[in-house]
C-alpha cells in the first residue's frame, strides 16, 4: 500500500504548508505569534515534543508504560490511534495531531504493530504527564 494525496486530504493541516521551523533558543507557545503561525501554515519546534502550528499546538506523547503514559493502554487502542490517527486509540476521539506520524505507521501488519506496543510496554515506565493539546484560535480556512 502506498500513501496517497486522498490520505493527506484528510490530515487536521490539509492544504497548508507543513514547514518545521527550528531555532536556537526554545520555544514555548507563549514565545510565538499563534495566530500568526496559525494562519501561515507554519509548524514551529524546538525540541520536537512542544509544537504550534494551524492544528493549535501540541506535545509529544509519552510513550512508555507508567500510567501518564501508555500503561493503561490495551494491544488493540494503540493499533486503532496507529492505523486510523485517533487520539488515545478511540474510534470516536480526535484527530491526532503533529508531532505524531501516524500516517508513516499505519500501513504496518497488526503483527508488526503488535511487536512495537510490546517493546513500548518493556521499557522501564517515566511519569510524565504531558500538558494537554490546544486547539487553534481561529478555525481553519473552509471548516
Amino acid at each position: 500500500m502506498s500513501y496517497s494525496q486522498e490520505d493527506d486530504a484528510k490530515r487536521p493541516c490539509a492544504g497548508r504548508r507543513s514547514v518545521v521551523i527550528r531555532t536556537s533558543s526554545a520555544i514555548a507557545p507563549s514565545d510565538v505569534d499563534r495566530k500568526e503561525i496559525e494562519s501561515k501554515g507554519l509548524g514551529v519546534t524546538q525540541t520536537q515534543t512542544s509544537w504550534v502550528g494551524p492544528w493549535g499546538i501540541s506535545y509529544g506523547a509519552n510513550l512508555t508504560p507508567d500510567t501518564t503514559g501508555i500503561g493503561g493502554w490495551q494491544e488493540s487502542s494503540f493499533i486503532t490511534a496507529l492505523r486510523e490517527g485517533k487520539y488515545k486509540g478511540l474510534p470516536s476521539g480526535r484527530a491526532l495531531v503533529p508531532p505524531v506520524p501516524w500516517e508513516f505507521y499505519k500501513h504496518m501488519s497488526n503483527d508488526e504493530m503488535k511487536a512495537i506496543f510490546a517493546y513500548l510496554k518493556s521499557i522501564k515506565p517515566v511519569n510524565d504527564l504531558v500538558p494537554q493539546y490546544q486547539p487553534p484560535l481561529t478555525s481553519p480556512q473552509g471548516q
